[in-house]
């Protein structure tokens, strides 16, 4: 279980990085995805809707409220991963 959520975290911080342009260094599990990387909420549907279709999976709008950190983000998609 581990491995799979090393492997999402790295996969989160890759796509923060190349798509929105985020400082690698600035994305851990405590960083808030507006307070402290500086996306907004379309930034965050659409970094989301990416790793849906990557895990084969959607997320709720509850869930969203889950996602506004980093960790929280990884968590979602290791129980997906975890499922499979």
């Amino acid at each position: 279980m581990q491995d799979s959520r090393e492997k999402i975290e790295a996969e989160v911080r890759e796509l923060l990085t190349e798509r929105f342009a985020v400082p690698a260094d600035r994305i851990t599990p405590e960083a808030h995805v507006f307070d402290d990387l500086g996306l907004d909420s379309v930034d965050l549907m659409s970094a989301v809707a990416i790793l849906e279709e990557l895990y084969d999976t959607s997320v709720s709008d509850a869930e969203l409220q889950d996602m506004l950190v980093i960790g929280g983000v990884v968590d979602r998609f290791s129980a997906t991963a975890d499922a499979a």
